[in-house]
């Protein structure tokens, strides 16, 4: 590819090398604007959930991948049941790859302390996923769909390990709705 540069740069001068330079550059920046490098770490990796106050919702033993989705420019959740899976996937979990989430890059990872604390001014400044409108159980209206906002903080370990800590609806409400964690 390189050669093929510099042949192109030869045969049209100066005016070939801005017009390459401004394509090459047009095209990492369209390359950063999809992925942000944060986020790579995370895709394609399955997580186990290992904790849930919503077990009936996030069952613990399940397995969740993010995946984007670059048509959307969205992450997508995608589940599968694990062997040692307690209860099924439920409502929009139970499509598969059907909750999407838009990603927020803070200036850090959050640590399981300060996703327990439930600080929103720290929560701020953590790398996070968030999803609006999830439908996750019935709601307690018969023939209506609880919705739920959800929020998955990415958390690295002090060993270097990848960690989930999802809280759902917002952090001032944490104590009322609960958590669910997991591990890569």
């Amino acid at each position: 590819m390189y050669a093929r540069f510099i042949h192109q740069t030869k045969r049209f001068g100066m005016r070939g090398l801005a017009a390459a330079l401004l394509f090459m550059g047009a095209t990492a920046a369209s390359a950063q604007e999809t992925v942000d490098s944060v986020m790579s770490d995370w895709l394609g990796k399955e997580f186990t959930i290992d904790a849930s106050t919503l077990n009936d919702h996030m069952p613990v033993g399940g397995k969740l991948t993010f995946i984007f989705d670059s048509d959307d420019n969205v992450v997508r959740v995608c589940t599968r049941t694990g062997s040692a899976q307690r209860g099924a996937w439920k409502m929009d979990f139970a499509t598969p790859c059907g909750v999407t989430m838009s990603f927020t890059r803070g200036t850090r990872f959050c640590s399981e302390e300060d996703v327990k604390t439930g600080n929103a001014e720290v929560l701020s400044t953590c790398h996070r996923l968030r999803s609006r409108d999830v439908a996750m159980r019935p709601a307690k209206v018969k023939g209506t769909v609880e919705l739920n906002d959800m929020i998955a903080f990415l958390v690295k370990g002090a060993d270097g390990r990848k960690y989930l800590s999802i809280l759902i609806d917002s952090p001032a409400r944490v104590t009322d709705e609960g958590t669910v964690h997991g591990h890569q």
